[in-house]
């Protein structure tokens, strides 16, 4: 009886320390420095990037601050993956346009004309006039015009993704994507 239960402890032993190297020897979740984690269904997450567009303020350690905005900022973390075009990572001053994911993290950087990003809801539309209230209640007027690349209806208390001029000319107005987090879902 004590030989079956030292032989069955020695194989509970050996098939655990074989489960353990095998989940060890598997790369998911297991952050490697200097790349991005990985974070799910990378599928998912190629297909709910945002662009963003605007200046780019500060580089410091990967984390690239973005002026997306009048008074509004967002970080960005650039990794081993980030494609920048033409191996231009940017300079402070430069305006940008970048794809991010919805956990911050650069997919790619290029040079842009200038412009920034703008998600809210219409409060007013009036003509060529459409303003808009984002996030954090500040109204943005928005002049559309024949070189407005307009996408979806819209209409007063819509939920919209628009870029526009530091002069604010809309470049483009979309349906904002449905809101995730605390607030969205």
């Amino acid at each position: 009886m004590k030989s079956t239960i030292s032989w069955l402890t020695v194989t509970l032993f050996l098939g655990f320390m074989a489960a353990t190297s095998v989940y060890a020897a598997d790369p998911k979740g297991v952050e490697i420095p200097g790349n991005i984690p990985q974070t799910g269904d990378e599928v998912l997450a190629k297909k709910d990037a945002e662009v963003l567009r605007g200046k780019l303020i500060k580089i410091q350690d990967g984390l690239y601050t973005v002026e997306t905005g009048p008074g509004q900022q967002v970080s960005v973390r650039a990794g081993a993956s980030t494609k920048f075009e033409g191996n231009n990572k940017g300079s402070e001053g430069d305006w940008i346009e970048a794809v991010a994911t919805p956990d911050m993290h650069l997919e790619s950087l290029k040079k842009s004309t200038p412009a920034y990003t703008v998600e809210g809801s219409i409060l007013k539309v009036e003509g060529d006039l459409v303003v808009v209230k984002d996030d954090k209640g500040k109204e943005i007027r928005l002049q559309t015009g024949g070189g407005t690349k307009l996408s979806g209806s819209h209409k007063v208390g819509e939920r919209i993704k628009a870029e526009y001029t530091p002069e604010g000319q809309a470049l483009s107005i979309k349906p904002a994507k449905i809101q995730r987090g605390p607030e969205g879902g």
